[in-house]
Protein backbone atom coordinates (compact mmCIF):
# COMPACT_ATOMS: atom_id res chain seq x y z
CA UNK A 1 0.00 0.00 0.00
CA UNK A 2 1.27 3.40 -1.00
CA UNK A 3 0.57 7.11 0.43
CA UNK A 4 1.27 10.14 -1.56
CA UNK A 5 0.69 13.37 0.53
CA UNK A 6 0.75 17.08 -1.32
CA UNK A 7 1.17 20.10 0.15
CA UNK A 8 1.79 23.38 -0.46
CA UNK A 9 4.40 25.58 0.87
CA UNK A 10 7.73 25.28 2.56
CA UNK A 11 7.44 22.98 5.07
CA UNK A 12 5.09 19.20 5.10
CA UNK A 13 2.25 19.06 7.89
CA UNK A 14 2.80 17.99 11.08
CA UNK A 15 3.54 14.06 11.11
CA UNK A 16 5.36 13.75 7.70
CA UNK A 17 9.19 13.93 7.76
CA UNK A 18 10.90 16.24 4.63
CA UNK A 19 13.71 13.47 3.04
CA UNK A 20 15.85 14.60 0.66
CA UNK A 21 16.68 11.57 -1.61
CA UNK A 22 19.68 12.61 -3.43
CA UNK A 23 21.67 13.90 0.29
CA UNK A 24 20.26 9.74 1.73
CA UNK A 25 21.42 7.76 -1.19
CA UNK A 26 24.72 9.60 -0.65
CA UNK A 27 24.99 8.92 2.88
CA UNK A 28 23.91 5.21 1.96
CA UNK A 29 26.22 4.65 -0.72
CA UNK A 30 29.07 6.26 1.92
CA UNK A 31 28.27 3.86 4.51
CA UNK A 32 28.25 0.61 1.90
CA UNK A 33 31.53 1.61 0.47
CA UNK A 34 33.04 2.04 4.14
CA UNK A 35 31.26 -1.11 5.68
CA UNK A 36 32.74 -3.19 2.46
CA UNK A 37 36.42 -1.48 2.72
CA UNK A 38 36.55 -2.77 6.80
CA UNK A 39 35.00 -6.47 5.62
CA UNK A 40 37.98 -6.46 2.69
CA UNK A 41 40.71 -5.04 5.61
CA UNK A 42 39.29 -7.46 8.05
CA UNK A 43 39.65 -10.79 5.92
CA UNK A 44 42.77 -9.71 4.67
CA UNK A 45 44.02 -9.41 8.25
CA UNK A 46 42.84 -12.76 8.79
CA UNK A 47 44.31 -14.54 6.24
CA UNK A 48 47.59 -13.15 6.37
CA UNK A 49 47.84 -14.13 10.09
CA UNK A 50 46.26 -17.83 9.67
CA UNK A 51 48.74 -18.28 6.98
CA UNK A 52 51.66 -17.04 8.88
CA UNK A 53 50.69 -19.47 11.71
CA UNK A 54 51.67 -22.49 9.63
CA UNK A 55 55.05 -21.34 8.11
CA UNK A 56 57.85 -23.33 9.91
CA UNK A 57 61.22 -21.96 10.43
CA UNK A 58 64.27 -23.99 11.29
CA UNK A 59 67.67 -22.42 12.88
CA UNK A 60 70.40 -25.02 12.22
CA UNK A 61 73.92 -25.58 14.30
CA UNK A 62 76.53 -28.34 13.20
CA UNK A 63 79.26 -29.76 15.39
CA UNK A 64 81.76 -30.88 14.26
CA UNK A 65 83.64 -33.88 15.74
CA UNK A 66 86.94 -35.57 14.41
CA UNK A 67 88.44 -39.33 15.46
CA UNK A 68 91.29 -40.90 14.94
CA UNK A 69 90.20 -44.22 13.57
CA UNK A 70 93.48 -46.04 12.05
CA UNK A 71 96.72 -44.93 11.05
CA UNK A 72 95.69 -43.49 7.65
CA UNK A 73 92.12 -42.09 8.61
CA UNK A 74 90.11 -39.97 10.95
CA UNK A 75 86.18 -40.15 10.89
CA UNK A 76 84.43 -37.20 10.93
CA UNK A 77 81.22 -36.91 12.73
CA UNK A 78 78.66 -34.09 12.44
CA UNK A 79 75.71 -33.26 14.14
CA UNK A 80 73.12 -31.49 13.48
CA UNK A 81 70.99 -29.58 15.85
CA UNK A 82 67.77 -28.43 14.62
CA UNK A 83 65.02 -25.70 15.72
CA UNK A 84 62.32 -25.08 14.91
CA UNK A 85 61.94 -21.62 15.22
CA UNK A 86 58.65 -21.25 13.72
CA UNK A 87 55.13 -21.22 14.54
CA UNK A 88 53.88 -24.01 12.43
CA UNK A 89 54.96 -27.93 12.10
CA UNK A 90 58.27 -28.66 10.30
CA UNK A 91 58.16 -32.04 8.66
CA UNK A 92 61.92 -33.34 7.19
CA UNK A 93 62.17 -35.97 4.85
CA UNK A 94 65.83 -35.59 3.55
CA UNK A 95 69.26 -33.79 4.33
CA UNK A 96 72.00 -33.35 1.88
CA UNK A 97 74.70 -33.40 3.75
CA UNK A 98 78.38 -32.63 1.65
CA UNK A 99 82.02 -32.44 3.69
CA UNK A 100 84.95 -30.80 1.64
CA UNK A 101 88.84 -30.74 2.16
CA UNK A 102 90.20 -27.42 1.69
CA UNK A 103 93.37 -27.75 -1.84
CA UNK A 104 96.81 -28.24 -1.19
CA UNK A 105 98.40 -25.41 -2.97
CA UNK A 106 102.45 -24.05 -2.47
CA UNK A 107 103.05 -20.24 -2.25
CA UNK A 108 103.25 -19.27 -5.68
CA UNK A 109 99.39 -20.22 -6.04
CA UNK A 110 98.60 -18.38 -2.94
CA UNK A 111 99.91 -15.09 -4.26
CA UNK A 112 98.14 -15.76 -7.50
CA UNK A 113 95.05 -16.30 -5.48
CA UNK A 114 94.94 -13.52 -3.36
CA UNK A 115 95.49 -11.41 -5.98
CA UNK A 116 92.74 -12.54 -7.40
CA UNK A 117 90.77 -12.15 -4.25
CA UNK A 118 91.99 -8.41 -4.25
CA UNK A 119 90.94 -7.79 -8.04
CA UNK A 120 87.81 -9.57 -7.51
CA UNK A 121 86.57 -7.46 -3.98
CA UNK A 122 87.57 -4.07 -5.89
CA UNK A 123 84.65 -5.28 -8.77
CA UNK A 124 82.45 -6.72 -6.00
CA UNK A 125 82.90 -10.18 -6.41
CA UNK A 126 82.51 -12.72 -4.41
CA UNK A 127 85.83 -15.71 -4.52
CA UNK A 128 86.33 -18.22 -2.22
CA UNK A 129 90.04 -20.52 -1.73
CA UNK A 130 89.22 -24.16 -3.84
CA UNK A 131 87.64 -26.84 -1.74
CA UNK A 132 87.86 -30.55 -3.19
CA UNK A 133 84.59 -32.36 -2.68
CA UNK A 134 85.05 -35.52 -0.48
CA UNK A 135 81.77 -36.68 -0.05
CA UNK A 136 77.95 -36.17 -0.54
CA UNK A 137 75.23 -38.08 1.09
CA UNK A 138 71.47 -37.64 1.60
CA UNK A 139 70.07 -39.45 4.19
CA UNK A 140 66.20 -40.14 4.27
CA UNK A 141 64.76 -39.11 7.61
CA UNK A 142 61.04 -38.72 8.31
CA UNK A 143 61.23 -36.01 11.17
CA UNK A 144 58.08 -33.85 12.76
CA UNK A 145 59.57 -30.74 14.73
CA UNK A 146 57.06 -29.41 16.98
CA UNK A 147 57.48 -25.02 17.04
CA UNK A 148 60.30 -24.61 19.72
CA UNK A 149 61.54 -28.55 19.29
CA UNK A 150 64.79 -29.47 18.71
CA UNK A 151 65.63 -32.32 17.11
CA UNK A 152 69.70 -33.95 16.67
CA UNK A 153 70.37 -35.67 13.26
CA UNK A 154 74.15 -36.76 12.66
CA UNK A 155 76.26 -37.76 9.72
CA UNK A 156 79.56 -39.57 9.87
CA UNK A 157 82.83 -40.72 7.38
CA UNK A 158 86.37 -41.51 6.81
CA UNK A 159 88.75 -38.51 5.48
CA UNK A 160 92.58 -39.44 4.88
CA UNK A 161 94.65 -38.43 8.47
CA UNK A 162 96.95 -35.85 6.28
CA UNK A 163 93.77 -33.59 5.60
CA UNK A 164 93.77 -30.65 8.01
CA UNK A 165 90.46 -28.38 7.07
CA UNK A 166 87.22 -29.70 5.97
CA UNK A 167 84.16 -27.75 5.57
CA UNK A 168 80.89 -29.58 6.54
CA UNK A 169 77.53 -28.67 4.88
CA UNK A 170 73.86 -29.70 5.42
CA UNK A 171 70.83 -28.86 3.30
CA UNK A 172 67.67 -29.28 5.12
CA UNK A 173 64.75 -30.12 2.52
CA UNK A 174 61.33 -28.42 3.46
CA UNK A 175 58.65 -30.75 3.22
CA UNK A 176 55.68 -29.23 5.30
CA UNK A 177 55.87 -25.52 2.86
CA UNK A 178 58.38 -26.38 -0.21
CA UNK A 179 56.54 -23.16 -1.66
CA UNK A 180 57.52 -20.70 0.90
CA UNK A 181 60.77 -21.90 1.73
CA UNK A 182 62.65 -25.07 -0.26
CA UNK A 183 64.81 -25.63 2.60
CA UNK A 184 67.75 -24.41 4.81
CA UNK A 185 71.38 -24.24 4.39
CA UNK A 186 73.93 -24.35 6.99
CA UNK A 187 78.49 -24.38 6.98
CA UNK A 188 80.93 -25.11 9.02
CA UNK A 189 84.83 -25.41 8.52
CA UNK A 190 86.70 -27.26 10.71
CA UNK A 191 90.27 -27.39 11.10
CA UNK A 192 92.17 -30.42 12.72
CA UNK A 193 93.22 -30.04 16.23
CA UNK A 194 90.19 -27.71 16.98
CA UNK A 195 87.52 -28.74 19.48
Amino acid sequence: MQNAYSWSGKTPPAGIAAIDTGRLGMVIGTAGTASAFLVTLYVAERNYRRGREHIPHLTMRLHVARIEVSGQYDAIIVTLEATNTGSGLCTVNEIHWAVHALSNYDDETEDGMRQEFTERQDRNQETEFPWHQLETDVTSHAISIEPGETEQMTHDCLIPQEIDAVVTSAWVSNASDPQTTAGWYRRTPHIKGES
